[in-house]
């Protein structure tokens, strides 16, 4: 019976598969529902509908004007030549409307500048989408796994039950034919009511994780799924490959360097104020004025008038000067923070490189420890059945073996965590 236990917890677990998340669904739900990455695709299509030739300033407005004035009013009026003239209730109505058209078409070269700044301001946005659904594949994969090891946890703690179960049964029979004092039989009922227990707290832990899981994706909390346990390493990366590789495409160095050219363009802008600006205009007037007082008593107009107006601004308190100052001191701050980012990166890649490396080389030891803690107990309960151990010793056989069971299953999930860390910085977790 402990062989079979022993190999159930090597095998995999086998499950339906209708009733399975995997992973890749697990990561396909929460990029499509997760709300922090849904406000990411939000923020990403106005920076979109943002980038325009009209908010860059490059294209001509057209308006439409018009205005319709009457009055009725009182009359006095004496001419030069003595006579006078005398209105009352004069009615006059005055109506005009216009088609104005305007258009800069040279302003320092700031429309460019500011359509250069729109387009890598799109390009941020996407680079910070990227970023976020980064973030949220790192926390799905790591809440996934996480539920994995608990499975794996609450499955050895079952499988141990049984073993508890045994030992009380063979406590039962030798105290029954007199070889045993009651005492063995109390020490496995008090092991297997503690096992029992943390049993108990796995399957609240378990529950904890799947409401986390939920929550990524956007599910109600309280939908019950299962997830394989298998937890396989698929990574193996070469620490120079690697760290070429995480400076060319990490997401915090890439957003950073976007940030470097805004700022450029920002800077261009606010030069742009010592070149003048050049403004097209023309405009299509209707005007039509009746007055039953005065001597004109209709006046009606149309045509077209157009021209070109230009303007400098020589001197405003060297405002403009003390900005360009300003954004370049900016952009120097940002290609410091830029390299700091390098820094830090290639620091957090050779801390989880050499996690990763060191994980991998605990799971091993663990797994040999394993392997030797299962043959041990096997030969100590074998031993406590024909009455050549004693239950202490085959306490502390099995004691020993549900530690080398937990240090296990954690190694895997560390090395699985110390893989995904490093996925994330070199930006491979989105392709």
């Amino acid at each position: 019976m402990i062989k079979r236990i022993l190999i159930l917890f090597l095998l995999p677990a086998v499950l339906n598969a209708q009733d399975v998340l995997t992973i890749e669904d697990a990561i396909k739900v929460g990029l499509e529902k997760n709300y922090a990455v849904l406000i990411s695709k939000n923020d990403k299509d106005i920076t979109k509908a943002q980038n325009n030739f009209g908010a860059a300033g490059m294209s001509p407005t057209v308006s439409l004007n018009a205005a319709v004035n009457l009055a009725n009013v009182n009359s006095h009026q004496e001419f030069s030549s003595g006579q006078i003239q005398d209105r009352t209730g004069a009615q006059s109505n005055n109506t005009g409307a216009s088609i104005n058209f305007n258009w800069i078409v040279f302003d320092g070269l700031r429309m460019f500048a500011i359509k250069k700044r729109l387009n890598q301001t799109e390009q941020l946005s996407a680079l910070q989408l990227k970023q976020q659904m980064e973030n949220t594949v790192y926390n799905i994969i790591l809440a996934y796994y996480d539920i994995a090891r608990i499975n794996r946890l609450i499955k050895t703690s079952q499988q141990n039950l049984s073993i508890y179960e045994e030992r009380e049964k063979l406590a039962k029979l030798r105290l029954e034919i007199g070889s045993d004092s009651k005492v063995d039989l109390l020490l496995t009922q008090s092991d297997q009511n503690k096992a029992k227990s943390d049993l108990l707290k796995l399957q609240q832990q378990l529950l904890a994780a799947k409401v986390n899981l939920n929550t990524l994706m956007a599910r109600p909390v309280d939908v019950d799924f299962k997830t394989s346990d298998s937890i396989v390493l698929n990574y193996d990366p070469n620490y120079d490959e690697l760290k070429k590789s995480t400076l060319k495409n990490s997401s915090a160095i890439l957003i950073s360097i976007q940030n470097e050219l805004i700022a450029e363009q920002s800077i261009k802008e606010s030069r742009s104020t010592i070149l003048p600006q050049v403004q097209l205009n023309a405009a299509y007037n209707f005007t039509r004025n009746q007055s039953q007082a005065g001597f004109v008593f209709l006046n009606r107009q149309t045509g077209l008038n157009y021209g070109v107006s230009a303007s400098w601004l020589l001197f405003n308190g060297g405002r403009n000067a003390k900005l360009t100052k300003e954004r370049q001191l900016r952009l120097l701050s940002q290609k410091d923070l830029t390299e700091m980012y390098k820094q830090q990166i290639d620091a957090i890649a050779y801390i989880n490189y050499q996690n990763f490396i060191t994980n991998k080389q605990i799971l091993k030891l663990e797994q040999e420890n394993l392997t030797g803690s299962q043959e041990l107990l096997t030969i100590s309960m074998e031993r406590y059945k024909i009455g050549k151990a004693n239950l202490l010793e085959t306490k502390e056989t099995q004691r020993n073996l549900e530690d080398a069971q937990t240090r296990y299953i954690n190694a895997l999930y560390d090395s699985k965590r110390s893989e995904t860390e490093l996925l994330r910085a070199n930006g491979a977790l989105i392709k």
